[in-house]
């Protein structure tokens, strides 16, 4: 007796439904009143489950030109082999050769599935990285940051997980560049921008060309909120954007911007808690600060990525801070008035 390749399956009846959808497909009918008699048993709409779900997950999703042939391929052996099988008794000798297309169908759908899975870049503490895409487009990944790539027929769209990235965007008109960001996605087909993430706000700096940045928080509510679903940068623009508040759009100084990608981190009267989020990507001594007060104080300097040490003397000289190693190794930063 043989043995079932799926479990709780018989061989027999998923080379029936096999059969019955290369049959289908060849009159071009999504049913027939001999096919419904056949799918009442409840054994046989278990196996139409197991063979119409790939089957159709190429129809509409594999646009690839290897995953096309090899499903014109498995549908070429289909057709053979259900010639000899649509009849009142299945014929045994070709069950295998419909079995055959039924895992033709299941393996190409499953490399359907893994070309559809985002490509994941990611760089440790005081790691930065560039990344060359398929299309001729560049990340330059920041230390400490994660991003998500996926490429289909449409559209690029990728997925700032954490982090900071500068993106320089092949041209490409017919496929929208976009890249999501907490609550912001910023679309372009050729240009080059920044985006950093930095603790709760997302920072959209234009390079040059020209982007449309989206809200998704605003597309996305059931009630009007009353500031803009979409802004468009112009090149030296930067958009700041915070859950709780409209995004707010304002000159700087792109080399400030993109000082780390030469291993500079430059801070200009910035809020302590906003330069210690960037500073510890580069560290995997962190700095914690747990006085709101003492991260609302602002600074300004030019730091060398990863030399935490410096920071440290600069922020105690400058401000009125000490340091303090606590039980995990980090360092803190507390009030000098506290004892």
């Amino acid at each position: 007796m043989s043995q079932p390749s799926i479990p709780g399956l018989s061989d027999v009846r998923l080379a029936e439904a096999a059969a019955w959808r290369v049959h289908l497909t060849e009159i071009d009918a999504d049913t027939t009143a001999e096919f419904e008699a056949w799918l009442a048993n409840p054994a046989n709409t278990q196996a139409w489950a197991h063979v119409s779900h790939p089957w159709d997950y190429l129809s509409h999703q594999a646009h690839e030109p290897e995953l096309v042939a090899a499903r014109q391929a498995a549908l070429g052996d289909a057709k053979r082999a259900s010639r000899r099988y649509i009849a009142p008794i299945l014929r045994r000798r070709a069950v295998g050769a419909i079995a055959a297309v039924l895992i033709a169908s299941v393996t190409i759908w499953g490399g359907a599935q893994w070309l559809q899975r985002p490509d994941d870049y990611r760089t440790a503490p005081g790691e930065r990285r560039i990344i060359s895409l398929v299309d001729g487009s560049k990340i330059s990944l920041d230390a400490n940051s994660d991003v998500t790539v996926r490429y289909t027929k449409n559209s690029r769209e990728l997925h700032l997980l954490q982090g900071q990235a500068r993106f320089d965007v092949a041209h490409d008109v017919e496929r929208p560049f976009s890249v999501q960001a907490g609550n912001q996605k910023v679309i372009a087909t050729g240009t080059a921008f920044n985006i950093d993430m930095a603790g709760p706000k997302v920072l959209v700096t234009l390079i040059e060309g020209h982007v449309v940045v989206l809200d998704e928080n605003v597309r996305s509510a059931a009630i009007a909120i009353n500031r803009p679903s979409s802004v468009e940068l112009k090149a030296g623009q930067q958009l700041t954007a915070v859950d709780t508040a409209p995004p707010a759009i304002a000159p700087v100084d792109i080399q400030r911007v993109t000082a780390w990608a030469n291993g500079q981190v430059i801070f200009d009267n910035e809020a302590l808690s906003s330069v210690v989020a960037r500073v510890n990507r580069y560290t995997k001594t962190q700095i914690v600060i747990s006085d709101p007060k003492v991260g609302a104080m602002r600074i300004s300097g030019v730091l060398n990525a990863g030399d935490v040490n410096s920071f440290v003397d600069i922020v105690t000289h400058y401000l009125p801070v000490r340091a303090a190693t606590n039980d995990a190794g980090d360092i803190a930063l507390v009030s000098e008035a506290k004892n």
